[in-house]
């Protein structure tokens, strides 16, 4: 098989295309410096040729002689005179003419006498503008028929002056055989062209040396350059770019043998607080030593990658299915492992733990964006939840496009009135009596219909939605509790808030606006807030809530129990309910920890003097055990589901009539359904 050329570095390319200018320039220069040399002989030549018809044959002459011509005795002596000059050795023949185009003298005798038709040099030079001299080759049809034989001559006509302003009396026809001249000349090229060849050949030595300098440096950049678009330069570990480019390929080599690639996402607990305490370079440190064991842990069969900041990336060739998990799970305990030693900086031991986002293809994932994101996911919950280590798992999966689809079109929703609510209803444990209601949001789509507020209520708490989006909620609650009040129904209201409403200095203020537009008192009104929403900005959540109080609105700590800080802020929440977490209440008659947690709430709210909500309460059984408890008011599945407000209207009436003929413990399995009538207001 016939092989292809090989293919050119570019230092080879700039070579070669640079020496063909050069080659170009040195033969253009050459070919000028050779015909100067040329045309530089031919002027030395005449000028020789003038030196001697001046010197070494006009002084031999008269105008007489001119005019008259020359005696063979006077032939004679010009003969001897041309012969014994060194000067005539390159004479080939001479020829002198008068005006009246005679030769009156020639070395070739014939000659002398003739008159002929005169030649444009000739006449130029009878009228005293003579050319310089030219080479030429006789011919024997032409004036120069009597030099045949000869050779190539320099044919040079010089005037004959005897009056120094005078016209020419006569002209000298003097040919120098050009031999000599040639041979000069050819030694004059030769030397031009050695030195044009040694000149230019050093100056593309030189330009080449400069484009190989240059070329080798520009390697090394481009070496450079792709190392640090590839590397992190702080630990040596490959970064995002490359990580993402070879996990890319390796995912689509191990899934077309069958095999899964498992996904690891590192990030380092804690690290803000050591480069907060000891300063970026302590942390700069600890990135590079949790790198070097992290590699010496995995060695070279899984890619490592530095991503940013302390966020690390493992990919590693795994079994399909449940195995692979395993196996990955595995690699993940090893990884905590080797980071389990403290890293000794200057006298001081720092522990350096990670938490673990793990995500397998292609069983969670067939393509390595969607790969990466849930291996984020299962991260997330691994931080969050301070378990070290999580499997991605859909449930636990809550940033989808569809969502973030969902969530581009709240802002439109709430200017179209899409956001609505239902209620549920607050009984009295000890009576039944219906004392309040709580607003539940809902969103009524125009083509996904009403959609469970668990899909849509957590991605709007992360935005600046929340804001419009809750004084919504609390403007359309306490416009219904207005309605109802008008027909009689004499009702609180209960509202969510969220973490970021707490953030609002503003909130106290526009809630008393509400309340006075709708003319409702302010111990109607009650805000449910959870444990971690007071934790964000617990003094700036503090402040909003004493504000609120001093309002008369009532505060609730909603979902009591499942928090991290409950008792701490007991004592400076200005808290005045308490609202039992359904996770404990509905399946309480089952477990006696959960009812043990139940009855401690009690107590613990009644020595506080807080109110006591439980709800989640679905069978009577729970509501039994709940009143007997102590706890005051019920709210639950076995009431009412939440409801539109003109069912729940509705709800309330139908119930009403039912209550008025029958007694509570028959009511309970139905659900009990009267409101309370106008109770006094209570100091908040």
């Amino acid at each position: 098989m016939r092989r292809g050329l090989p293919r050119l570095s570019l230092t080879q390319q700039v070579a070669l295309l640079s020496l063909i200018p050069i080659l170009a320039l040195g033969f253009v220069l050459a070919r000028v410096l050779q015909a100067q040399i040329v045309t530089r002989a031919v002027a030395d030549a005449s000028q020789s040729a003038q030196l001697l018809a001046r010197i070494g044959i006009q002084p031999q002459l008269t105008p007489a002689d001119l005019r008259n011509g020359l005696s063979p005795a006077e032939v004679r002596a010009m003969d001897q005179q041309l012969s014994a000059r060194s000067a005539t050795r390159d004479l080939a023949r001479i020829k002198i003419w008068n005006t009246r185009h005679e030769v009156i003298y020639s070395d070739d005798h014939p000659l002398i006498g003739h008159v002929v038709a005169p030649s444009d040099d000739l006449l130029k030079a009878l009228a005293g503008r003579p050319n310089s001299g030219e080479v030429v080759t006789p011919s024997p049809h032409g004036d120069t028929a009597s030099e045949v034989g000869l050779g190539q001559l320099v044919e040079v006509y010089v005037p004959l002056r005897f009056i120094p302003t005078g016209p020419p009396a006569g002209v000298f026809e003097i040919y120098l055989s050009y031999r000599p001249l040639a041979t000069a000349i050819a030694r004059d090229k030769r030397t031009i062209a050695l030195l044009v060849f040694c000149g230019l050949a050093l100056l593309w030595a030189i330009l080449f040396r400069i484009v190989a300098g240059a070329s080798r440096t520009l390697r090394r950049q481009a070496r450079e350059n792709s190392r640090l678009a590839r590397y992190d330069s702080l630990t040596g570990l490959p970064n995002r770019t490359l990580f993402l480019e070879q996990a890319s390929a390796a995912l689509r080599r191990e899934c077309s043998r069958g095999q899964a690639v498992a996904v690891l996402l590192l990030d380092l607990d804690g690290f803000k607080e050591i480069n907060d305490t000891l300063g970026h370079a302590t942390g700069d440190i600890v990135l590079r030593e949790v790198g070097s064991r992290l590699r010496a842990r995995v060695g070279e069969q899984a890619l490592l990658a530095r991503l940013a900041g302390d966020e690390y990336a493992l990919l590693h060739p795994c079994p399909p299915g449940a195995h692979g998990i395993s196996e990955a799970q595995t690699l993940a305990g090893g990884v905590q492992s080797a980071l389990e030693s403290p890293i000794e900086l200057d006298g001081v031991a720092l522990n350096v733990d990670a938490s673990i986002g793990l995500a397998l293809a292609p069983h969670h994932a067939e393509d390595l964006d969607t790969l990466m994101r849930r291996a984020d996911v299962a991260l997330d919950r691994a931080k969050s939840n301070r378990s070290r280590l999580e499997v991605y798992s859909p449930e636990h999966d809550h940033f989808d496009t569809a969502r973030l689809t969902l969530l581009g079109q709240v802002r439109p929703a709430l200017e179209r009135g899409e956001f609505i609510l239902h209620y549920q209803p607050q009984a009295d444990m000890r009576t039944g009596r219906i004392t309040g209601v709580e607003a539940l949001l809902r969103w009524l789509h125009p083509e996904r219909g009403l959609i469970p507020p668990l899909q849509f209520i957590p991605l709007i708490e992360q935005t600046a939605l929340v804001g419009p989006i809750t004084m919504h909620v609390i403007d359309r609650a306490l416009e219904q509790l207005a309605r109802w009040r008008d027909h009689g129904m004499h009702l609180s209201m209960s509202v969510n808030l969220s973490a970021r409403n707490l953030l609002d200095p503003e909130l106290p203020r526009r809630i008393s606006s509400l309340l006075g537009r709708h003319a409702v008192p302010a111990h109607r009104l009650t805000v449910e807030v959870t444990e971690g929403a007071t934790m964000a900005d617990p003094e700036q959540a503090v402040n909003v809530l004493v504000q609120l109080r001093a309002l008369g609105v009532s505060v609730s700590i909603d979902d009591f129990g499942s928090g991290h800080a409950s008792m701490a802020y007991l004592t400076t929440l200005p808290a005045s309910e308490l609202k039992i977490d359904r996770s404990f209440v509905t399946g309480m008659c089952q477990s006696p920890r959960e009812e043990a947690i139940v009855r401690s709430t009690v107590d613990l709210a009644g020595h506080l003097n807080l109110h006591v909500v439980a709800e989640g309460i679905e069978t009577p059984e729970v509501w039994k055990r709940l009143a007997e408890l102590g706890c005051e008011t019920a709210q639950g599945y076995l009431l009412s589901p939440p409801l539109p407000p003109e069912e729940f209207t509705a709800w309330l009436r139908d119930r009403g009539e039912q209550q008025a003929s029958q007694e509570l413990s028959t009511l309970l399995p139905l659900g009990l359904s009267t409101y309370h009538e106008d109770p006094k207001p209570t100091t908040p």
